[in-house]
């Protein structure tokens, strides 16, 4: 149980960034449908994936070279598309791009990728499927809520400055998923 929660933990760390870097850029406020509908995609799209490489094995393996790079330019371009409208003379002038949901769905697809993995390298152990991917589900969901409400917070309190960091993050978190991916870090 414990080796499961510790997967579910950290598979939920890009979300929880992506969802805090959301929420510091004033993406959804407002919006509690959409929380729900984004936190709730995030968890199927790492169920989705987790499932996928599980059953996939060493089928998946092959789509390790470009899973990165996509991931990697999903969230470059995202994170970039939020430090551009902080920066602009207008910041409330350009529509939320995470009211998207085709932009949910990329963040959800890029931000499962290593669930993909994780499932396809504990396919080759005795872990608890049911067991790990009930923890997953639910501590992606949790830190997806959660990371909204934190963002929220500070960029109420912070301002314009944690939207850039926000967008900071999510093209950090882009080139760390690609620099992990070519097994540079």
């Amino acid at each position: 149980m414990l080796s499961s929660l510790l997967v579910a933990v950290g598979l939920s760390m890009d979300n929880l960034a992506v969802t805090t870097s959301a929420g510091c850029a004033g993406q959804l406020a407002g919006h509690t449908r959409t929380l729900w509908q984004v936190s709730l995609l995030f968890a199927a799209a790492h169920f989705g994936m987790f499932a996928l490489g599980f059953e996939g094995g060493i089928l998946l393996h092959a789509g390790q070279a470009l899973a990165p790079w996509l991931a990697c330019g999903i969230l470059v371009f995202i994170g970039g598309r939020m430090i551009q409208s902080a920066l602009a003379k207008k910041p409330q002038a350009q529509p939320t791009i995470f009211n998207s949901f085709s932009t949910q769905i990329m963040l959800a697809l890029a931000t499962s990728v290593d669930a993909l993995f994780v499932g396809t390298g504990l396919a080759f152990t005795a872990a608890a499927f049911w067991q790990t991917v009930l923890c997953l589900v639910i501590s992606v969901f949790i830190t997806s809520l959660c990371g909204f409400y934190l963002g929220r917070y500070l960029g109420n309190k912070f301002g314009r400055n944690m939207e850039i960091i926000g967008g900071s993050i999510l093209v950090f978190l882009g080139m760390k998923v690609l620099l992990e991916g070519v097994g540079i870090w």
